[in-house]
């Protein structure tokens, strides 16, 4: 990737995560958030960002094609508004052959998208199968890339074993059926295009050149599922294992291949002959059920800087690997049920929820010399105070180091930082200097 396409990417890796800094007319009570959010109930009703009206279908099958997205101030927005509506307003349905379904609510899930010049992240797969929107896409095997700012995926082969994944693909723009399935009126008209906050449409504005580069994937990592017991599903694989479990399939290509027939699409069709009798798709929350606990936004779980072509943080402008990785693009509710992957990361998250209203008057420092930091964090996360405060003292003892805890991590000798809770945040405390 080019400087100058680098250029039209804001800094938006400052030091409290400011995807969801800027207030708005629509968001009157957004602040300086990671959670995007003002309320700190983990089931307040009140009138936050965190209570947004409800999305219905057609307004979210838009929201997610980014066709029309031109700038990076809509991609804040959009991001903001499907990770609310995720979380809140819709389940996944695994309906079997013989009618059974399961429900499941997410928990958990990331970000990963791809637009040329204004969202190039380094870490997207780029599959085919994310070029276009409103599919669910397995993971397939990763291909070594000499490219430092792009990934590969394997054309063939899903991964497995204990590798496996499932994202929910956005960005690229939705089959023409679901399209005009989902158009308002005035767009068939082309009157109108889905605008960047709601999904919605927006009379008179033009519709651009389609994108050479528009890929996006939204991993799902955790999902509690719903009816006695409340079994929650921890980790992108596991997660996988159990849509298979209560799908009737043993593997992914019998179950896209032959359950599914192929056809990978997350929302049911209108038709129920079109749709085969096994399959899995996204469900509009009945609105007396609807709950909006607290969302966090956290950096994305497994990521480094290990790649051998990623350059330190003398080179200017900054490798793209390094502006991503620290992106709160992990979006989450219910930190104490997400024990099994990441808990450096869910620290990292709830840590900023803490202390952003304080970082408008004093310094992070400052804020982060707060007592009773370690204490309020091990309420909300489930952590031992002793292991919180551990993880407090490496992300400051990373802001005093600097640039030199960085530099540690580049190229290959950095592979799995992000597995040792220490090293990870030390590493993060130091680009929280840094950006």
């Amino acid at each position: 990737m080019s400087s100058q396409k680098r250029k039209a990417e804001p800094n938006s890796d400052a030091k409290l995560f400011p995807i969801f800094v800027k207030k708005t007319k629509q968001d009157p009570d957004a602040s300086s958030s990671t959670s995007g959010q003002a309320s700190s109930s983990s089931n307040s009703q009140s009138a936050s960002s965190n209570d947004a009206a409800q999305l219905a279908l057609p307004e979210f099958a838009r929201l997610i094609d980014f066709s029309s997205v031109e700038t990076a101030e809509e991609i804040t927005i959009r991001l903001r508004n499907i990770s609310q509506a995720l979380l809140h307003d819709f389940h996944f349905v695994a309906r079997k052959a013989d009618g059974k379904e399961t429900e499941f609510k997410v928990l958990e899930a990331e970000f990963y998208l791809q637009i040329e010049t204004i969202h190039e992240d380094p870490f997207t797969h780029g599959s085919e199968e994310q070029k276009l929107s409103g599919r669910w896409y397995f993971h397939r095997a990763p291909r070594r890339s000499e490219d430092s700012t792009r990934s590969a995926t394997s054309l063939t082969a899903y991964r497995t074993g204990s590798r496996k994944g499932m994202d929910l693909t956005f960005g690229g723009p939705l089959l023409p059926a679901l399209a005009q399935r989902f158009a308002p009126a005035k767009v068939q008209d082309s009157e109108t295009v889905p605008s960047a906050s709601t999904g919605t449409a927006d009379s008179k504005i033009s519709v651009p050149s389609p994108k050479q580069l528009l890929k996006g994937g939204i991993l799902i990592r955790t999902l509690r599922q719903l009816g006695p017991g409340g079994k929650v599903i921890s980790g992108p694989s596991l997660l996988v294992d159990q849509i298979l479990s209560v799908s009737g399939a043993s593997s992914i290509e019998e179950l896209v291949e032959q359950k599914w027939e192929g056809n990978i699409s997350a929302f049911l069709s209108d038709d129920p002959k079109e749709s085969p009798p096994t399959c899995l798709y996204l469900k509009a929350v009945d609105p007396p059920k609807r709950t909006t606990p607290k969302i966090y936004y956290s950096p994305r779980i497994g990521l480094d800087l290990s790649h051998p072509g990623t350059t330190g943080p003398s080179v200017l402008p900054l490798h793209p690997r390094i502006r991503y990785l620290v992106r709160p693009y992990r979006f989450f509710v219910q930190p104490d049920l997400l024990t099994a992957n990441g808990r450096a990361h869910t620290f990292l998250g709830v840590l900023q929820s803490k202390i952003e209203d304080q970082v408008k008057t004093t310094t992070m420092d400052a804020a982060l010399a707060k007592t009773f930091l370690s204490s309020e964090i091990c309420k909300l996360t489930g952590l031992k105070e002793n292991t919180a405060a551990k993880y407090l003292a490496e992300y400051k003892a990373g802001r005093v180091a600097g640039v030199s805890v960085i530099e540690a991590q580049i190229g290959p000798k950095g592979k799995g930082a992000a597995g040792s809770p220490a090293t990870y945040l030390k590493l993060m405390g130091a680009l929280s200097k840094l950006l």
